[in-house]
């Protein structure tokens, strides 16, 4: 019963995430940043779902990830792993504002596919953490159910809950 309620929770949470995008987006291509050979208004704005959206999806899955092995800061390397992902669409977007289009378009690009990256491996490195010998360990089947292959069955529980926030909130 307890993995069917973080499936819910799971679907709640990606829904207001997804909304949450769409309104972000919405207002950084209306009233985004512009400079000389670049624009984040119109199309530009959508750095913010496909880099943001995915490093949700690294916090929300590496969270999963050090919840179901009891971890008692599972939110806290959730959001940390979150942090990470969204520091690389930072970046992305520092070197182009820095350098410009002309120069960095390319290390702009490829500091962005880091993110996708990062959305993979930031909950396949939550295995590698050693276990504190205090914590009691959690069931293992609810864990495996949420995370197992996580862009496959973590992806049903964010992935669509982020999609349905998009098409209810536009």
């Amino acid at each position: 019963m307890k993995t069917f309620a973080l499936l819910g929770w799971a679907l709640v949470i990606g829904a207001l995430a997804g909304i949450l995008l769409d309104v972000v987006t919405f207002l950084v291509a209306r009233y985004g940043p512009a400079a000389d050979g670049w624009s984040f208004r119109g199309n530009g704005a959508l750095v913010v779902p496909f880099g943001v959206g995915p490093a949700i999806l690294a916090g929300a899955w590496t969270a999963l990830a050090f919840r179901n092995r009891g971890f008692a800061r599972w939110p806290v390397f959730g959001l940390a792993a979150g942090g990470v992902g969204v520091g690389f669409v930072l970046l992305s977007v520092l070197v182009l504002i820095l350098f410009g289009s002309a120069t960095a378009a390319g290390w702009s690009n490829a500091l962005s596919l880091l993110t996708l990256g990062w959305m993979v491996v930031a909950p396949w490195l939550a295995r590698f953490v050693r276990f504190p010998a205090d914590q009691v360990r959690r069931g293992q089947l609810g864990g495996h159910v949420i995370v197992c292959g996580h862009p496959g069955c973590g992806f049903l529980g964010f992935g669509i809950g982020a999609v349905t926030g998009l098409v209810v909130s536009g």
